[in-house]
């Protein structure tokens, strides 16, 4: 290599592939990534209030989070916020966006639950890659209706690498980052509140340093 291009440190290394070292990640990739596009595409087919009012008139149940307000109002959406929204985001498009769209959203939709199985087979791999092609034989609406001018979104491409991911890797929970999002709030958030917001890298530090002698002693008299 010649330029300001350095050495990596894995072109020695034996029985190495770095493109093996990359695996999919539901929160980042779907998510934070598919489901965002989804979202954003919403608003080139029906006005925000349409939307909130079609959120507002959706019956309550269990265990799914009724935005009594809308999404409009919503300052920052989380990992969790967008599971809620996805659990009732094709209701609120029924009769509002043309058939091809519909069907590409209930495609993506299907391949993102499951993505998440917790076992995975032959079948359900073979699920998985229908409902690809699904959305990529209807994903032309997208570009007819002058939502898009092209796919080359590296979100989508890496729905491509699901199915191999997880027959290399096992399910996707085994990588998915989700379950280290919690360190955010533990090494940074708690540390940011408790400092004065000035200068705050090095209250944060020591903060962290001291929280972490505190539990070695816990730890010790336990």
């Amino acid at each position: 290599m010649s330029g300001n291009v350095t050495m990596p440190f894995w072109m020695e290394l034996p029985f190495c592939c770095i493109h093996g070292c990359i695996t999919v990640d539901i929160l980042h990739q779907l998510y934070q990534g598919i489901i965002k596009y989804l979202l954003m595409w919403c608003s080139s087919l029906m006005s925000e209030s349409e939307l909130d009012c079609c959120l507002q008139a959706l019956p309550q149940c269990f265990g799914v989070c009724h935005f009594k307000c809308g999404w409009s109002r919503l300052t920052q959406v989380s990992g969790k916020e967008r599971k809620q929204m996805v659990r009732v985001l094709l209701g609120c498009l029924v009769g509002k966006f043309p058939n091809d769209a519909l069907t590409c959203y209930r495609a993506l939709l299907d391949f993102l639950y499951l993505a998440q199985y917790p076992s995975h087979d032959d079948g359900s791999l073979q699920y998985m890659e229908d409902a690809l092609t699904l959305f990529h034989n209807h994903k032309q609406v997208f570009i007819s209706l002058g939502i898009r001018e092209h796919f080359n979104i590296p979100k989508f491409h890496s729905l491509l690498h699901y199915m191999d991911c997880i027959k290399m890797y096992g399910t996707t929970d085994n990588y998915n980052t989700e379950a280290f999002e919690r360190l955010h709030i533990d090494l940074s958030k708690d540390g940011w509140r408790a400092s004065n917001t000035r200068n705050a890298i090095p209250q944060m530090t020591k903060w962290l340093e001291r929280q972490e002698k505190i539990e070695m002693f816990r730890q010790y008299m336990d």
